[in-house]
């Protein structure tokens, strides 16, 4: 019995313990990636399974990443590195591009990279490096780009890019840089591209390029003072491209500059050109130069570019020594100070195909000064920026210029005052594209000649030029360019007839944009649309101050019309009912719409792509507008600034739609946008958003380079918010704006939360509900388990209890291995009775008739203890009952297969047999009366079969004087300790 209820113990133990092993939460040590973030288990992302995203996740510092070693690619930029250990990219063996810029590293060990053997391309610009360890990047064989820019690395020296010998471009841009050692770039066989900008380098080493025979472009430009002296870019044979600035005179003599060696260089660009006639020497044997840009901050009459000088002609001044000119293809001159007055040597700009001069002189200056200009000049672009006197355009304005005005492809024009007289540009009658672009006013009116001669153009744009178009017969300005295909009149003071002005602009079959917008038309107008330009695709006529009126469908006239744009207007009627075959874009942002098309009736687009609805003001909502247009290849829309509360399932019918913008609007709830399958840009900032569903952002979770804004928006940061705080950072796709501010993702609610990022929020909300009914269920069980336990085991488990209480009360006696005289327990804790004698009432008559008559009455009478005779009445039966058993010697049992059936018989006999156990003496006999049936042995009866005295009871006389000899010697006999039962 003792071992049964062992068992059911220990099982109760092991089940409680499993139970709270898997329910209760326990502590566990941060592991090493937990640690390498400040704000929490930021999870990096992985895209394409071969590049790692971990920028911008407030690290410190570089966590284990899974699948390290099959990665390509490893983002962490923008974090809070101050160290890498020599360890962190060990198992990135197959790692080909690493970004580590934006941090605040200091330094890097010399093992840095050293596992890194595929490299490519490595940045580790804005950081805080200021030396470059030897051997920092030995291992880095197959490396070809390398970007230190903007750090604060003081100086170069031998050994600092040791093992880059595949390095193709360099950058070192915006350092403290103020020495090279000779050989500190001698490894770099096959750099290409060295930008060393904004640094302190004065002066150059000798010889600091001299392997670098495969440099195409080197930037030095924006050092303190001037770095070059006579062999400070020996060896540079294939440089093509060199940008310098000055602050001071060159050195440089008679047997040439610091430039005279590089004649492969095709593109030059200096800044900070303070002494011209120092300049000029530079041009020396630079023979293929072809682009050049100057600023000059400094008195410059004129500039020659002379590549070739006759050495035997000094007394001559250098433009008759010139033997041979700088073959230059591009020129852009910008004079900086307003005090400076220079220009360029004309005449010497023989192939010149492109010019830009940004001149503090007049118009007229500037245009003079290109009298002598001799080549065949296709683009000309004149700006003064500086200059507000008055420019007057006529007809001898460009006459003095030399042939190649009639070639000329393309004229810009910028200044403050400028008007027209006549027909100046009658002599241009190659130019396809005239721009006059943002001069305060034209001076008076356009003049109906102002064009005439430009039988070639087919781009006009007059942007921003404020000019007053006649109002009567304005469009013949323009109506004999048949060949005009773009127009170009937004932001003027347009202010004449539109239906007039648009009805001559019909007679220009090429056109094909127009552009309209920022007018002031003179009078509330009504477009009929009794015309359109046949091929017109493109047009403009926004942000008008006067109230437009569209009362017939466009998509009727202009039937090849692919964009129409009306936005910041007020549209009191506008009428679309027909089928717009070609239209693509349609936009109505900013407008205040009144009648929109006839109710009912549905506007077809079949290939229309791009609407916007945005900052509406109209009688209709905005959905109610969506139902005009069937635009079943619908895919971008934008619906921002409209103050919409709510998403109506109108949105449902673009089927196709893969950008959408609801920002700035009042939206709380976005349940509805989870039915589309398409959308890969979703834009949601600035709403009252509380709670974004699992529904949505599982749209943004498999779908490659796709964005989701939910910036700004007021999350409620309850267990609701955890599916959005773990897609922030568990998402493998999806890109987050602006490198994902935490600033713009904060709590609105509840109040201990408000103002916190929602990635800062601690939240504990994992599986409540299947946690609370597992441990119902755990509990039920355990609760089920114990009654049904104490109900098999009542019997046990209350005599059990009923010892551990009495225990103190009574005496604690020795059975001795000698009979002593009987005598009350009370007195020595000597046993009352001989034996205890437990038997079913059916077989009382035995007991009566057998039993007592042959041990109480012999010779030598024994003690019997008997429930009905000897357990003292008034008493609890159960405590008098284990009393009895403890103050008897021994058991006697009486079995027969009622005894068996009996549960008040069997728990005697399990008391029995537990006082067995519990003194490790054999203490109990059995009397078997009847054969015990198989189906009725338990297995607490097999066992006392094995373990007590056995005595059957015979049916001869015989027998029966050898059964009652042996029962009183049992009796008799002492009662040793027995190791079977001692536990």
């Amino acid at each position: 019995m003792a071992s049964n209820m062992m068992q059911c113990i220990c099982s109760i133990v092991l089940f409680c313990w499993m139970f709270y092993a898997c329910f209760l939460p326990t502590y566990q040590q941060p592991t090493q990636a937990q640690s390498c973030y400040p704000q929490g288990n930021i999870v990096c992302k992985t895209w394409n399974h071969t590049n790692i995203d971990c920028k911008s996740r407030n690290l410190v510092c570089i966590p284990p990443l899974h699948h390290a070693s099959s990665m390509l690619l490893l983002d962490i930029s923008q974090n809070k590195l101050t160290v890498v250990s020599n360890v962190a990219f060990h198992e990135f063996q197959k790692l080909q591009h690493l970004a580590i810029s934006s941090n605040s590293i200091s330094s890097l060990d010399g093992g840095t990279f050293a596992g890194l053997h595929d490299l490519l391309t490595l940045d580790l610009s804005i950081n805080l490096i200021s030396n470059i360890q030897i051997d920092l990047f030995g291992n880095l064989h197959k490396l070809q780009e390398l970007d230190l820019s903007d750090n604060r690395i003081s100086a170069l020296l031998d050994g600092s890019f040791n093992g880059l010998e595949q390095l193709l471009t360099l950058n070192l841009v915006n350092n403290m840089i103020y020495f090279i050692s000779d050989n500190a770039l001698s490894s770099l066989i096959k750099l290409s591209q060295l930008a060393l900008n904004r640094n302190f380098l004065h002066p150059l080493p000798a010889f600091p390029f001299k392997n670098l025979a495969s440099l195409q472009m080197l930037q030095l430009s924006w050092q303190n003072e001037s770095c070059l002296s006579m062999t400070s870019l020996a060896g540079l044979e294939n440089l093509t491209s060199l940008t310098i600035s000055f602050h001071d005179q060159v050195n440089n003599n008679k047997t040439g500059t610091p430039l005279a060696n590089l004649t492969a260089l095709h593109e030059l660009k200096m800044f900070d050109v303070y002494d011209c006639d120092t300049i000029e020497k530079l041009f020396f044997g630079l023979q293929n130069l072809h682009h050049l840009v100057i600023s000059v901050t400094g008195p410059c009459p004129e500039i020659m570019f002379c590549s070739m000088y006759d050495e035997n002609a000094n007394n001559l001044n250098a433009r008759h020594r010139c033997k041979k000119l700088v073959p230059l293809i591009h020129l852009e001159f910008w004079q900086i100070p307003p005090s400076t007055t220079s220009l360029p040597a004309f005449e010497t700009l023989f192939n010149l195909t492109s010019l830009l001069l940004s001149l503090n002189v007049d118009m007229l200056t500037a245009i003079e000064a290109l009298n002598t200009l001799d080549s065949p000049l296709q683009n000309l672009t004149l700006i003064m920026p500086n200059t507000h006197q008055v420019c007057i355009l006529n007809s001898a304005t460009f006459a003095s210029w030399g042939n190649w005005k009639a070639s000329l492809k393309v004229l810009v024009l910028s200044t403050h005052e400028l008007g027209f007289e006549g027909a100046p540009f009658e002599w241009f009658h190659g130019l396809e594209v005239l721009e006059i672009i943002y001069p305060t006013h034209l001076i008076d009116t356009l003049p109906m000649n102002a064009f005439e001669g430009l039988v070639s153009l087919n781009t006009l744009a007059m942007v921003d030029v404020n000019t007053n178009m006649p109002s009567s017969g304005a469009i013949n300005i323009f109506s004999s360019y048949n060949s005009l295909s773009m127009l170009d009149l937004s932001y003027n003071q347009l202010n004449g007839d539109f239906e007039s002005f648009w009805d001559q602009l019909c007679n220009i079959s090429s056109l094909e944009y127009i552009d309209l917008s920022n007018n002031e038309f003179a009078s509330i107008f009504t477009m009929h649309w009794s015309c359109s330009p046949p091929n017109l695709k493109i047009l403009k006529i926004g942000y008008q101050q006067k109230v437009m009126t569209f009362s017939t469908d466009i998509c009727q006239v202009a039937t090849w019309l692919e964009s129409f744009d009306v936005r910041a207007s007020e549209v009191f009627i506008f009428t679309m009912n027909s089928t717009c075959h070609h239209l693509v874009t349609l936009i109505f942002s900013h407008c205040k719409i009144g009648i929109f098309g006839s109710l009912g009736v549905e506007t077809h687009l079949p290939i229309l792509e791009d609407l916007h609805l945005n900052w509406i003001s109209s009688i209709y909502d905005i959905f109610t507008l969506l139902n005009f247009f069937k635009a079943p290849q619908l895919q971008r829309l934008y619906l921002n600034n409209n103050e919409l509360t709510e998403i109506e399932n109108t949105l449902n019918f673009f089927s196709k739609l893969r950008f959408l913008d609801l920002s700035n609007n009042k939206l709380t709830s976005v349940s509805n946008l989870q039915y589309f399958s398409n959308i890969r840009t979703l834009k949601l900032q600035n709403n009252d958003i509380k709670i974004v569903s699992k529904a949505i952002l599982s749209k943004f979770h498999h779908h490659y380079a796709s964005t989701l804004d939910l910036r700004n928006n007021k999350f409620q940061c309850d267990c609701n918010v955890e599916a959005l705080q773990k897609w922030i950072y568990a998402d493998n796709m999806v890109n987050l704006p602006v490198e994902f501010p935490t600033s713009d993702y904060l709590c609105f609610s509840p109040d201990s939360e408000k103002d916190f990022s929602i990635t800062d929020v601690n939240l504990d909300c994992e599986s409540h509900i299947w946690k609370y009914i597992s441990v119902s269920i755990a509990s039920a069980m355990v609760i089920l388990v114990a009654v049904l336990l104490m109900v098999r085991y009542r019997w046990h488990i209350k005599y059990t209890l009923f010892l551990l209480f009495n225990r103190t009360r009574r005496q604690q006696y020795n059975l001795v291995e000698h009979d002593d005289d009987l005598i009350d327990d009370n007195e020595n804790g000597i046993p009352r009775y001989d034996a205890y004698v437990p038997y079913h009432i059916e077989d009382e008559d035995w007991v009566d008739g057998e039993l007592l008559a042959n041990i109480e009455e012999g010779d030598e009478p024994f003690r019997l203890c008997l429930r009905r005779r000897d357990i003292r009445a008034g008493r609890p039966i159960f405590s008098e009952l284990s009393l009895h058993i403890q103050r008897s010697r021994k058991i006697l049992v009486i079995l027969s297969p009622r005894f068996v059936e009996d549960n008040w018989c069997y728990f005697e006999l399990n008391m029995a047999y537990h006082r067995v156990l519990e003194e490790g003496r054999n203490v109990m006999i059995l009397i078997l009366l009847e054969e015990i049936p198989d189906n009725k042995m338990t297995l607490l009866l097999r066992q006392l079969f094995c373990r007590v005295q056995l005595l059957k009871w015979p049916g001869d006389g015989h027998g029966q004087y050898i059964f009652w000899r042996r029962l009183r010697e049992e009796l008799k006999r002492p009662v040793p300790l027995d190791r079977r039962f001692d536990i």
